[in-house]
């Protein structure tokens, strides 16, 4: 019966977080934009698969011009422009807008 509980919670968990196993997605934040939306992947993908870098669709932050996109919010991570290509790997890819 502990199996069978621990079974439902690990699936139910998995559910209402929208995460579906094997399944992994491209996230995008504005990191400290002041106006606009980011752009939307509501793409599964699988790992091994390649997503395409989307542009910043209407961020906008005052003072600064968009630069791309990075794996890390303080930019230490991996750079991306529009049109790039990620290859999946086993857990979601989050890029934060970069901001010059």
């Amino acid at each position: 019966m502990k199996k069978l509980l621990i079974i439902v919670s690990v699936a139910f968990l998995l559910f209402s977080c929208g995460e579906l196993p094997g399944k992994y997605h491209v996230r995008y934040y504005g990191n400290g934009a002041n106006s606009g939306y980011p752009p939307n992947d509501n793409t599964d993908y699988e790992s091994g698969a390649f997503a395409t870098v989307l542009g910043k669709n209407t961020l906008k932050k005052t003072g600064f011009t968009f630069n791309g996109w990075n794996t890390r919010q303080d930019y230490s991570g991996e750079r991306y422009k529009e049109g790039d290509k990620i290859e999946i790997k086993n857990f979601n890819v989050f890029l934060h807008a970069v901001w010059e």
